[in-house]
């Protein structure tokens, strides 16, 4: 799964890429082409490379970082030129101005951090070669132009050209034909090249979403995860950046979370506007950050790696395929029965499923799954409003209303049996309060 298949997922995981600082428009590309990471030394390497960058990001004077961000803004998308290089095709100006801007550029890059002890983190293939073979006269500019140092003859007839004006067509068309010979042994020697040239593209781009990961790392507060050694996952003070920036907007505070859960199914109830969707979403994108390398939204966190991630959510109906909000839910859940069957480790976040239809039917819905899932690869955790019979799964509660205020600390429970809070947070809302007299007098009955 590549990070632009997620990048639409209801957690959140737009917002941090959008909020990430990238210099160049490549990095983007190349960030939302890299594959979730499933390996659990690769996991750790990611994260080793990420601390050298805080710790560069921490003692590094602004001055510095400032100019390695402005190199960074120049690196360009060339993927076509060097495709062209590899096929031996004669590469025009625009192309060769490309090749040698991205070798100094590279060169500038790598003496950047070189004086910072940083070259040995990620490794910028040397181009020197590349640059002496379009820059001939030592210039080191990053512009191109067929040179009177590549082709004597050529110098030769650029000078008649100024001498003779009225022969300027015909030795204007000697002087292309002596051009593109140039650009032709140019692209036969830079051919050799081509896979160092695609290494530097790549190199550069990492540097910029390492600096950028390093830099949104310590905006947000975000921690370094530890690679879980048991398949069991912990958060202390859990937060979601997106919905906490939304709230101290509105000078509110966001409350942090803690939560642990492993290969059992875990549940989790509450009131609604108890949070829990907050929870599941933030969970979810934990687990995203945590497989592509970022920081995590957390004081501390452990997390297991995952093969899968599935995340369904509330009201997704899909007019496109004719299907309703219980139809596309019940499609969404059954790909995670599907996928339980095997045996890849997957984590599944599901969000209050069968709300949408009525409370007996979807009871035994929600029963059923966690029957199912007891014995599978799959670490779910779910949320509902029902009162259920919860087996063997872990049981957890949104603390709920208490003082007039809601409390979105996870507490564990013996049983899933969801409050019944509704009545309380709809007065703390100012609703009619004939109406709500009128639901207690129900409720006694």
């Amino acid at each position: 799964m590549l990070l632009k298949n997620v990048i639409d997922s209801p957690c959140g995981l737009r917002y941090m890429l959008d909020e990430l600082e990238l210099q160049s428009g490549y990095a983007r590309r190349w960030l939302l082409e890299r594959p979730m990471m499933t390996d659990a030394d690769k996991i750790d390497a990611t994260y080793g490379l990420l601390r050298r960058f805080d710790d560069f990001v921490v003692r590094t004077d602004s001055t510095h970082l400032n100019t390695l961000r402005f190199r960074l803004q120049g690196l360009k998308d060339i993927r076509t030129t060097i495709q062209n290089l590899r096929q031996r095709a004669t590469l025009d100006d625009i192309e060769l101005f490309e090749v040698k801007h991205l070798a100094i550029l590279s060169t500038d890059v790598a003496r950047l951090l070189q004086e910072q002890n940083m070259a040995d983190v990620v490794e910028i293939p040397a181009l020197d070669a590349v640059i002496t073979i379009l820059d001939p006269d030592g210039m080191k500019i990053a512009t191109f132009y067929v040179y009177d140092a590549y082709c004597a003859e050529l110098r030769e007839l650029r000078a008649q050209m100024r001498q003779q004006p009225d022969k300027q067509e015909e030795l204007l068309l000697q002087a292309n034909e002596l051009e593109l010979g140039v650009r032709q042994d140019l692209s036969r020697q830079l051919h050799p090249f081509a896979d160092a040239i695609e290494q530097a593209q790549i190199a550069l781009a990492r540097i910029d979403v390492l600096l950028a990961q390093a830099t949104q790392l310590r905006q947000m507060g975000l921690c370094f995860p530890t690679v879980s050694a048991d398949g069991t996952t912990h958060y202390h003070a859990m937060f979601h950046p997106q919905v906490q920036a939304a709230l101290v907007h509105v000078k509110r505070e966001f409350q942090p979370v803690d939560i642990a859960f492993g290969q059992n199914s875990t549940l989790i109830t509450g009131a609604n506007m108890g949070g829990k969707t907050v929870v599941l979403k933030t969970l979810t994108l934990c687990q995203l950050l945590f497989q592509f390398g970022f920081g995590i939204p957390a004081q501390e966190a452990t997390i297991a790696v995952k093969d899968e991630v599935y995340f369904c959510i509330g009201d997704d109906q899909s007019v496109e395929r004719g299907l309703s909000s219980f139809a596309a839910e019940m499609k969404n859940i059954d790909r995670v029965v599907q996928a339980s069957r095997t045996d890849r480790r997957i984590l599944a976040l599901i969000d209050e499923p069968a709300r949408t239809t009525n409370p007996t039917e979807g009871t035994a819905l929600v029963t059923a799954l966690l029957r199912l899932m007891q014995d599978r690869p799959v670490s779910l955790v779910m949320t509902t409003h029902y009162d259920i019979d919860p087996g063997d799964a872990h049981c957890l509660r949104v603390k709920g209303f208490e003082n007039g205020t809601m409390d979105y600390t996870l507490v564990e429970v013996e049983d899933g049996e969801a409050p019944h809070e509704a009545l309380n947070i709809a007065e703390s809302l100012g609703i009619d309060p004939e109406w709500l007299a009128q639901a207690r007098e129900c409720l006694r009955d």
